[in-house]
């Protein structure tokens, strides 16, 4: 019988951070944290029966936020909207009960339920994980979801995508853009892109694992296998999501390959200008054979229809977290890239990285400055080599401001019972040469109490947004308690 845990509970915070011409000597100016989520809206829901399924449940835990900006104000208070998405109710062993967003609206967030996506939701399946937020140009908003069942089959897995035509305040149905009934496929780790260009064309794309012989059942499986790949899929929308095109594989290794974290970015500016590029960390080898991995990005010219070869942006060695005190693990945003494009067709790409600072987990930056092509070697840029920093995020504005946030562990005791940890805000005005920090969280917050979800878990990605001159970004992290309501922030410079 699954457990409900009472005590931990996450708490789902997003604040602006500004950063301002005058203040481009300074760290920046850094809002405050304010909650956004409150109560679970499933604490009454029977109908995913939590007693019965595996795992421990953690209600009223929000973790794995994304966050998408619009620049329609369809409100006409002289401020876009913005949707921020994430899981409810986390379970230890894999998704949560359902997706919920978070929409502000008229200079006011309001929780909202994303339908369908899990049975709490209206869906068909107990367990919904891996939210995504894309709005495009007019205003229209999606938000992508992983379905599947709980354990101990994950027999059933389904990539669902809703759109919101007025700011987020209401969704429609999820529409199903890939279905697999198999214990040898498993779509994961999906994201969602607007093009910036024309609202009519929307991409998924997501990383389907499988076995060499898809056709074999549970009986012939002994342990784990030691080969195994995985399908970069793909899908568009090329008329603002009425209808979308058969998910396809543009990557499907043959030989033992695995990549993770696919994230496309547009191109904005210079002769590349549309293209679109996919970042994401590329394994070879797998089980017994591993042969390294790296950080890879694959090309498209003509709007998805087809892609180039994946090629290299450098050698990653993933920075796996864990308390210096104990050595409990965290789980962290370790093994996924996050990418974002600048104004002048600029690119950056950022990572945990083992290799450049002794803790064993910095924040890796590349750049590129022809499309994606070609790539700058790794540079550190969170500013204490001496702790561990983990699960970034990379944006940039119009103006070409760079900002990258990730939490780390700098204000650690040596107290084993609990883990002190931070939210760090870093911006640079000169294409990343130059960086300044700003501390986003005002105090530290006890890690120790988040889920346990194969290592404490806030999220395997946060949210980062550009907001007009400005940066909204989205994160979580815990408090002792869960006082059941909602804040919100000023967004005022």
């Amino acid at each position: 019988m699954a457990n409900i845990h009472l005590r931990r509970v996450l708490l789902l915070f997003v604040l602006l951070v500004l950063v301002a011409p005058a203040a481009w000597a300074g760290p920046g100016v850094v809002g405050p944290n304010v909650k956004v989520s409150g109560a679970s809206p499933f604490a009454s829901c029977t109908a995913d029966n939590v007693a019965a399924q595996t795992g421990t449940n953690f209600p009223n835990s929000e973790v794995e936020p994304w966050i998408a900006v619009s620049s329609v104000d369809r409100s006409g208070d002289g401020a876009a909207d913005a949707v921020g998405a994430y899981q409810q109710d986390r379970w230890s062993d894999g998704g949560s009960r359902g997706i919920v967003a978070s929409v502000l609206h008229a200079g006011t967030w309001r929780q909202v339920v994303i339908p369908g996506v899990s049975r709490c939701s209206g869906g068909a399946f107990n367990r919904a994980t891996d939210p995504w937020v894309a709005i495009a140009p007019n205003g229209d908003a999606y938000v992508m979801t992983l379905t599947f069942q709980d354990f101990p089959t994950f027999s059933t897995s389904i990539m669902y995508v809703n759109k919101s035509t007025d700011g987020g305040l209401s969704w429609g149905p999820p529409t199903q853009l890939i279905r697999d009934d198999s214990l040898f496929r498993f779509n994961d780790k999906n994201s969602m892109t607007a093009d910036p260009f024309d609202s009519n064309f929307v991409y998924a794309i997501w990383d389907r694992s499988r076995f060499p012989s898809d056709k074999r059942e549970a009986h012939s499986i002994s342990g784990f296998p030691a080969s195994l790949r995985s399908d970069a899929m793909f899908t568009r929308t090329t008329n603002g999501g009425a209808s979308w095109e058969p998910a396809r594989a543009i990557f499907m290794p043959r030989a033992n390959q695995f990549g993770i974290g696919h994230q496309i970015a547009v191109v904005r500016g210079g002769p590349h200008r549309g293209r679109l590029v996919d970042a994401f960390m590329l394994f070879h080898g797998s089980g017994a054979n591993k042969k390294g991995q790296e950080i890879a990005v694959m090309v498209s010219d003509d709007r998805g229809s087809t892609w180039s070869a994946p090629s290299r942006v450098s050698k990653a060695l993933p920075g796996f977290v864990s308390d210096p005190d104990d050595g409990t693990p965290l789980r962290t945003g370790d093994i996924l890239p996050e990418i974002g494009a600048g104004p002048n067709g600029e690119l950056y790409i950022v990572w945990q990285e083992a290799t450049l600072a002794p803790s064993g987990s910095a924040i890796a930056l590349s750049k590129s400055l022809d499309g994606g092509r070609t790539w700058s070697a790794p540079v550190r840029v969170n500013t204490r080599p001496d702790v561990q920093a983990f699960t970034p995020s990379v944006e940039v504005l119009a103006d070409g401001t760079v900002a990258v946030t990730h939490y780390d562990l700098r204000f650690n005791t040596s107290d084993p019972a609990t883990l002190p940890t931070d939210y760090w805000f870093l911006h640079s005005h000169d294409g990343g040469s130059t960086w300044i920090e700003a501390r986003v969280t005002p105090t530290s917050f006890d890690h120790k109490l988040a889920p346990d979800a194969g290592g404490l878990f806030l999220g395997d990605y946060v949210g980062l947004a550009p907001a007009g001159g400005q940066f909204l970004t989205m994160f979580t992290k815990t408090e002792a308690t869960d006082p059941a309501s909602e804040f919100v922030a000023s967004l005022t410079p």
